[in-house]
Order: C-alpha cells, then structure tokens, then sequence
C-alpha cells in the first residue's frame, strides 16, 4: 500500500499589504515530509509505504502571490502525475485559510484538491486534515473522502490529529467504498481568540464530537471555527462528519445536523478567552501584578494569524512608564528587517547603539527612538520547534529603563523557550513579557503568575465587528443580530 503525502499551509490576512511569496515559505521535501505531518509512525505500524511530495509551510502572512501559488501547485500536480499509477491514496494536510491575489475562488486549499482531482478523477481515496481555523465548502467536501480538524486551539492534538485521518484513511484504502463528508455551514465568523479549546462552549462541544466519533457509523467528525481576516465566500464556521459506510451517510447527516443545533444553540456563548482588555487596562492590570512572570498578549500585531510584528505601539506605552515597579520587561520581539539588516547586522555583542525602530508603515508602527547595548544575535524560528531558520534577531538592553527588544528581520511570535534558546536569549531575568500572539500559547500560559490579553489595534484586530465583508454569508453572526 503506498500514499502520497503532502502539504500546504498559508494563513493569509489581506490587512497584511506584504504579500506572500515564495521565499516565505518553508518548502520540505522527502522523507522529512513524514515528519511534519506525524504519519512516519502509523505508516510503518501499518506497513504503508509513504511517497513525499512536498510541505510548503507559509504560516501567518499576507495574500498568497499568484506566481509563488502557481508554482506551488505544480509541484503538487508534478508529484500526482508522476506517482499516479503507483499509489493507493493520497493524505494531505491543507490548513484551510489560504487567499491567493488573482485566483479564481480565491482560495489556495481548495485550489490544490480541485486541480489535483482533476488528475486522478473523483475515486482515489483523498483524506486531509485542516486547521480548525481553515474555511470549508460543499466543493472541498465533495472532492475529498475524509475531513477532519484538530480539536484544540491552541493547537495541542496536532499529532493525534493527523494520525487519526491517516489510520482512517489506511482503513479506507483496506475495504473501499465510496464515502464523502457531510458538510453543514454555521452561520458564526469568529476569530480563534475567541474559539479557545479550554474554554466554553468548546469545551463542550468538543466532548459532543468526540462521543459522535466513538459510533462506528461515522469514520470521523469536526467543528471548523474557520477564518476571518480576508474577506470570502467561504469564509466562516462549518461543521464536517464522515460516514464509515455509504449506507451511513443519511445518520451522518442527522449527526451533522445534531451537531449544528448543538452549536448554535451557545453562539452567544463565544467569548474572548483569560482576560482581555483595551491596551492602558491591560499594561496596567501586568504592572500591579507582583512578581512574574507576566505575559501581555499584542493581540493586534498577532504573528501566529498573519501580523508582520512590526507595531511598535506597546514598547511606547512602556516607554511613557514612570514607575516600572521593579519588572524587567523584554519585548518579543518588533521586526524591523531594514533596522537588522542595514544597522545591527554590521554590529556585534556589547556594541552601543542609538538608533530608531519602527517600520513606520503606519502611525501603530511609528519609529521610536531606543539607545542601549547589544546583549546576544540568534536565529529566528517559528513555533512549534519548527528546525527551519526563517530569520535572525538581535537583542537590545535599552539605556535607563528595564526594557530589552529581540529585534527581527522576519516575522516569528516567540511562543516557547525553543525559540528564545535558538534566539540566543535567557528567559530567566524577565518577569514581564510582552509577546505578538492573540491568546497566550501553552507553554507560556503554564508559567504565567498573570497574562492579559491587550485589545490592541492593527492587521489582527480581535473586534470581528469591526471589520468590513462584502461576499462573506449574510446574516451571520457576530456582523448580524441573529
């Protein structure tokens, strides 16, 4: 038995204006791929042979560039071409929250699985696992034989996740029949801060889909909380079940249904997850924290959801602090590629410097003055102990006050020691983190004496209601009253 394998993943914000291309993303290949996607284990449990196309990892960014989508895609139509004849099935992870400038039906994820559909036709068994926080459509649902997200955001069961689409796919593959998801829309478009696994109603539901799951009739189920920060057709909440059988199908779709009325019965429920507040509140709730650590969440400038980290807002409201109350604060981190590379690149540790930083993109990323002495230079990574050096970053001590920046020339939200380790940066003097990410990720919420989350503005604005959609579903809520 062999399956192909493969992946994509693009969390486009079109708030973003830098669009992404293909140096921003990651592209793995051979057996390296088995890896990203968790499958090596089942497969040689299983005694299934895996056939490596490609992983293309984009993360948090901007529209996708047609040209860096075009040939991502043919590398995919390549791989499907190529192996065609030899293989049994085919297991993708495609996020789900893709937008491709120019692209016909906007979406990348969806692109990938109708172009590759059109090679092998509508029967080779096609399984992948999403992103909760990827948009679905009838289309995507049709062309594929097994759907199925994580349960967790943050995004804990990654690895059981996919290992369970994998199994079932194998399943499928060992007794063929012709079995697509049931796919219903909800009529909810919220972002992941407030859609946070630990929290209710998730809680809840989950446990509901978990007990649906444990029903031999139905192969696999989901809630996609979907995305929100491009505006489309497809974007918004969905909920996906997968009969075991052909002859399952219709008690899938009672399921389905069971499960939408379970959800919408609780959206009114849906909240922002800990304690979020507007930005003074919330720099001044950290402040009178005593001890540490402390985490402040720049939820507006959230790297994980697409945000450049360019805003300089936060370190300002420090910088205006009178009395630090004897936090050390470390800033984590501001990107500033023509600060690091045309400035501190050309420095070394124990260096002074007086510069400004800022990107001055707009009045949140206003170039502020900083002078102080260089401490460490280190590699930028992504989380989730990603290997790949995306970019390096510089760490700054500034001159009379308790504030150190990781200065970036790419993108990364620093979410786990990992990254602070390959940073070159020690954790252990600061009692007061200021990090670009929206809810506070696991690793650093088990440390937290205290964490807010700060309602700042910018290109990842939580307040869904204050963003403009033209094609989006109507009504649907939070934009409607219903």
């Amino acid at each position: 038995m062999r399956i192909l394998i493969g992946g994509f993943v693009a969390e486009c914000n079109a708030y973003v204006d830098k669009p992404m291309m293909l140096e921003d993303f990651a592209i793995t290949r051979g057996d390296a791929v088995a890896d990203i996607l968790y499958v090596r284990e089942p497969a040689k449990e299983l005694g299934v042979e895996l056939v490596p196309s490609l992983m293309a990892y984009g993360g948090g960014g901007g529209r996708v560039d047609k040209d860096t989508f075009d040939y991502i895609l043919a590398q995919f139509k390549k791989a499907v071409k190529e192996h065609l004849h030899d293989i049994d099935g085919m297991f993708f992870f495609f996020h789900g929250a893709s937008s491709v400038i120019d692209l016909e039906g906007d979406s990348g994820d969806h692109a990938l699985v109708r172009e590759i559909r059109k090679i092998t036709g509508p029967y080779m068994p096609l399984a992948m696992v999403m992103d909760p926080h990827g948009n679905m459509s009838q289309e995507q649902a049709d062309n594929c034989n097994i759907i199925r997200t994580f349960r967790h955001s943050p995004h804990t069961d990654r690895k059981e996740a996919h290992q369970i689409v994998f199994r079932a796919l194998v399943d499928l593959l060992g007794r063929r029949r012709e079995i697509h998801p049931i796919y219903k829309k909800v009529p909810i478009l919220l972002g992941g801060e407030r859609c946070v696994s630990t929290d209710e109603p998730l809680v809840s539901i989950n446990k509901l889909l978990n007990e649906i799951e444990k029903d031999p009739r139905i192969l696999t189920c989901s809630y996609h909380i979907g995305y929100l920060r491009h505006d489309s057709a497809k974007c918004g909440a969905a909920v996906v079940v997968t009969p075991n059988d052909p002859e399952d199908r219709e008690y899938a779709e009672q399921k389905a249904q069971e499960i939408y009325d379970f959800v919408w019965a609780r959206h009114r429920d849906f909240h922002f997850t800990g304690y979020a507040a507007d930005p003074e509140e919330a720099l001044t709730a950290m402040m009178d924290t005593e001890g540490g650590p402390v985490f402040l969440t720049d939820s507006g400038d959230n790297v994980t959801a697409g945000a450049q980290g360019l805003n300089t807002y936060v370190l300002r409201q420090l910088l205006a602090l009178t009395d630090y109350k004897d936090k050390n604060i470390i800033v984590a981190g501001i990107n500033d590629k023509e600060l690091f590379d045309n400035v501190l690149s050309t420095m070394k540790v124990g260096d002074h410097v007086e510069c400004e930083i800022g990107a001055a993109k707009t009045e949140l990323s206003a170039k502020t003055p900083i002078a102080g002495t260089i401490l460490s230079f280190g590699d930028c990574h992504h989380h989730y102990h990603n290997e790949a050096v995306v970019g390096s970053c510089c760490t700054i001590k500034l001159d009379n006050v308790p504030i150190t920046i990781i200065v970036e020339n790419f993108p990364v939200s620093f979410a786990e020691k990992y990254q602070y380790d390959c940073a070159n940066v020690d954790m252990t003097p600061y009692n007061f983190f200021v990090v670009k990410q929206g809810y506070l990720y696991p690793e650093l919420k088990a440390q937290a004496k205290n964490y807010v989350m700060s309602l700042t503005d910018g290109t990842t604005m939580q307040r869904t209601e204050r963003l403009t959609y033209k094609t989006v579903q109507r009504p649907i809520w939070p934009l409607d009253n219903i």
